[in-house]
C-alpha cells in the first residue's frame, strides 16, 4: 500500500500535460492546453488541460479527471499503476511499506506474471521471425492474407512444434518456471521431470491490454497433427484464468482498436480473432472481438465507456444469430446503443443470421472486398428493429412459432430500464409481429415477473441489508462473491429502472470521495464505514469496491441519475488531505447514527412512561444521558 502523504505528493508534482502530451497532441491556449479529446472522436479540439489545477475536462464528451485518472481511463490500468508511473515520471520513490501480506504476494506476482508473458511474446515473435523454425508460421499468415504491418501491430508470433523450446527459452532466461505453469504457457512432466510447452505449432495472439501490457495467449492450430488418440486439437488454446487474465474482463483487439472508438464513434464486435485481424488489415480498426466466450456485462462496459455505440457483426449461422440476440439483451440492460449488421437483401434470402448463407467477417472481406464490408456495417439496422422486423416479425406460421419470438423478444426489451424507451419499442414489436399492443404488454408484465422472482431469490441472503437486518460480523464487508451480486444487482432485476429513492447526502459524500481517492478503501474498515451506511445502495457499492469495483463504474447502474452524477463529478480530485476529510465525513455520520438513536431513545421512553413502566423509563433515561454525550 502507498502511504497517502506519498499519493498527495504524486498528485500535487505529477505534471499533468506531460503525461497527457505523451499521447494527446497538446497547444497552449493562455493558462491552459487544448487538443482533440483521445476519448471520442472530435475534429475541433474540446480537450482542456488546467497545469495549475492538475485537471483535465472534454466539453463535448465531459470525461474530466487528474492525471491518476487519465492513466487508469486511457492506459487501463489500476489506481495503483497508474501512482507507480505517475511517481517514476515525477522522480518520486515510493518507499516500501509494510502492508498485508497477501496482498503484498498478489501484486508481486501480478508483476512477474505481466514480465513473463512480456518475455513469451519476444520468444514467439522471434520464432516467426526465424527462416527456418517460423517457415509454418509465416506460411498460414501468408495463406490468411496477414500482411506484415498487421503481423507487427498484434504482435503475432509463433509457437514452432518443439514441445520444449519456450521452457528452455524460460529457463535459460531464469524465468520463474512455477508463474509460466500458472499462465498456462508451459505444464509440468510429471514422469520424466522438467516442463513441456503448451503451445506448439500454433500461430500465437497475445491479448493486449490499453496500457500495453500482455495479459495473456490465444494461440490457434496452424498444422495438421493429430493428438495421440487420433483425435483433432483445440482450433484455439486460451491463458487460463490467473492474476492477470480475466477473459470476461478482456477484448481481443483492444488496446488497437480503442483510439479508433473514438474517431470512428462505433465499436464493431465479431466473434473471432482472426475475424478482428482481417477487419484490421481491410481498414476497419474499431473492431474488437470477446475471448472464446459470449459476451459478457463487464466487455460491454469497457465498450461503453469508450465508443457510442456498438455494431454485432457475427457470423451469419445459427450460432451467430444466438450470440447476437444475447448480446443485443446486454446492450439493452447497459443502456447502450446497438446496431445489427446485416447483408444487404438479407431478408429476402431467408438467412438466419446477420450475414447470411453462414458467411463471416473474415470470409467476406477475403472474398468481397472492403468495400462491401463497409456496405454491411455502414447499412447496420438500430437492433429492436432489426429482430422485430427481420426475425420475430417473420413469424407467422403458426400460433407457436409466434409464442416463441414473442418470448424472445420481451426477454430482451425487459431489460430495458427507460420507460419512454420501452413503450416505444413495444409498440414497433407489436406493429411488426401483427399483434395487439396489450398482447405484448401482457406478455411484457409476467416477463418481468419471473426476472425479479428469480432476481430475489438469487440476491436476498440471510443477513443481507435488504433483508431488513445487520450482518452478524459487524462492519465486515461481504464476501467477494456477494459483493459482485451486489454491485450487479439494479442491472439484474430486468425491466426494473434504477431505484429512484432519495440518497442520504452524508453518504453519498463518502462514496464520491472514494470513488476519487481509491487507496483510502485501505482504512474505511477500522473506521467501520460499512456499519455507517443505512443506503442498501450505497452499501452494495462499498461492498463490490472493497472486492475490487470501481466506484466510478458502479455508480451510474446503482444510483439515480442524480446520484451518479455526484459520484461521478470529481467533486474530491483536487482534495489535498482525503484521510482527514474521509475521517470528518465518518464523524458526521457517527454524530447522526447517535441522533437517529437519540430520537429512537426518546419515542420508547414516551411509550414506557405512558405504560407506567417506571424500571424501563430510568434504564432509557441513562441510555439517553450517554447517547446525548455523543451527540453533543
Amino acid at each position: 500500500m502507498i502511504p497517502d502523504a506519498i499519493i498527495d505528493e504524486i498528485r500535487t508534482r505529477a505534471d499533468i500535460v506531460r503525461v497527457i502530451g505523451t499521447h494527446v497532441q497538446l497547444r497552449r491556449a493562455g493558462r491552459n492546453f487544448k487538443g482533440l479529446c483521445p476519448f471520442h472522436g472530435e475534429k475541433t479540439p474540446s480537450f482542456s488541460v488546467s497545469p495549475d489545477k492538475g485537471f483535465f475536462y472534454c466539453f463535448g464528451c465531459h470525461k474530466k479527471g487528474d492525471a491518476f485518472t487519465f492513466v487508469m481511463e486511457y492506459e487501463g490500468k489500476s489506481f495503483h499503476e497508474a501512482a507507480e508511473q505517475l511517481a517514476a515520471m515525477a522522480g518520486i520513490e515510493i518507499p516500501q511499506v509494510e502492508e498485508n501480506p497477501a496482498v503484498r504476494a498478489a501484486r508481486g506476482e501480478r508483476v512477474r506474471m505481466l514480465e513473463l508473458n512480456k518475455l513469451a511474446t519476444q520468444f514467439f515473435r522471434e520464432v516467426l521471425a526465424d527462416p527456418k523454425r517460423g517457415a509454418a508460421g509465416r506460411a498460414y499468415l501468408e495463406a490468411r492474407g496477414v500482411a506484415a504491418p498487421i503481423t507487427e501491430k498484434f504482435q503475432l508470433g509463433y509457437a514452432p512444434g518443439d514441445w520444449h523450446a519456450l521452457a528452455d527459452f524460460l529457463k535459460a532466461k531464469k524465468a520463474d518456471l512455477e508463474i509460466a505453469t500458472k499462465l498456462g504457457l508451459i505444464a509440468p512432466q510429471p514422469r520424466a521431470g522438467g516442463y513441456y510447452d503448451r503451445y506448439r505449432d500454433r500461430l500465437v495472439c497475445p491479448v493486449i491490454v490499453p496500457g500495453g501490457e500482455v495479459a495473456g495467449f490465444s494461440a490457434r492450430t496452424v498444422g495438421n497433427e493429430l493428438n495421440k488418440d487420433g483425435s483433432a486439437p483445440a482450433k484455439y488454446i486460451n491463458s487460463p484464468e490467473s492474476t492477470v487474465y480475466k477473459k470476461s474482463k478482456l477484448l481481443f483487439g483492444l488496446a488497437q482498436a480503442r483510439e479508433a472508438f473514438g474517431l470512428k464513434k462505433r465499436a464493431v464486435l465479431v466473434e473471432g480473432n482472426f475475424d478482428v485481424i482481417s477487419m484490421h488489415q481491410a481498414g476497419f480498426t474499431e473492431v474488437v472481438a470477446p475471448l472464446g466466450t459470449a459476451l459478457t456485462s463487464e466487455q460491454i462496459e469497457l465498450l461503453r465507456r469508450m465508443a457510442d455505440k456498438v455494431v454485432l457483426l457475427y457470423d451469419g449461422d445459427r450460432a451467430g444469430y444466438a450470440a447476437t440476440l444475447a448480446s443485443l439483451k446486454l446492450c439493452a440492460e447497459a443502456e447502450v446503443e446497438v446496431l445489427v449488421a446485416r447483408r444487404p437483401g438479407h431478408a429476402k434470402s431467408g438467412g438466419a443470421g446477420p450475414l447470411a448463407d453462414g458467411a463471416d467477417p473474415d470470409s467476406v472481406v477475403a472474398h468481397g472486398g472492403s468495400e462491401a464490408m463497409a456496405e454491411y456495417i455502414d447499412r447496420a439496422t438500430p437492433g429492436f428493429e432489426y429482430f422485430a422486423y427481420e426475425v420475430w416479425g417473420r413469424a407467422r406460421a403458426s400460433s407457436d412459432a409466434k409464442a416463441r419470438a414473442l418470448d424472445d423478444a420481451v426477454a430482451v426489451l425487459v431489460k430495458v430500464a427507460n420507460q419512454t424507451k420501452r413503450d416505444l419499442i413495444l409498440d414497433t414489436l407489436a406493429k411488426a409481429m401483427d399483434l395487439d399492443e396489450r398482447v405484448v404488454r401482457g406478455a411484457l408484465a409476467r416477463a418481468r415477473e419471473r426476472e425479479q422472482a428469480r432476481s430475489a431469490s438469487r440476491d436476498v441472503r440471510p443477513g443481507d441489508p435488504r433483508a431488513g437486518d445487520r450482518r452478524p460480523d459487524g462492519d465486515r464487508p461481504p464476501h467477494p462473491a456477494e459483493a459482485t451480486d451486489a454491485a450487479q444487482a439494479a442491472r439484474q432485476v430486468a425491466g426494473a429502472s434504477i431505484p429512484s429513492g432519495p440518497v442520504p447526502t452524508e453518504e453519498l459524500e463518502v462514496i464520491a470521495l472514494l470513488s476519487d481517492h481509491p487507496a483510502l478503501l485501505a482504512n474505511c474498515e477500522t473506521l467501520g464505514v460499512f456499519s455507517l451506511l443505512t443506503d442498501a445502495r450505497l452499501r452494495d457499492m462499498y461492498s463490490a469496491a472493497r472486492a475490487g469495483g470501481r466506484l466510478v463504474e458502479l455508480a451510474p447502474s446503482s444510483l439515480p441519475p442524480v446520484s451518479a452524477e455526484f459520484v461521478l463529478s470529481a467533486k474530491y480530485a483536487a482534495e489535498t488531505e482525503p484521510r482527514r476529510r474521509l475521517e470528518q465525513q465518518v464523524a458526521n455520520l457517527r454524530h447522526r447514527t447517535a441522533q437517529v438513536g437519540l430520537s429512537q431513545l426518546k419515542a420508547r421512553m414516551n411509550e414506557a412512561q405512558r405504560a407506567g413502566d417506571r424500571d424501563l423509563v430510568r434504564r432509557l433515561f441513562a441510555e439517553i444521558v450517554t447517547t446525548r454525550k455523543q451527540v453533543d
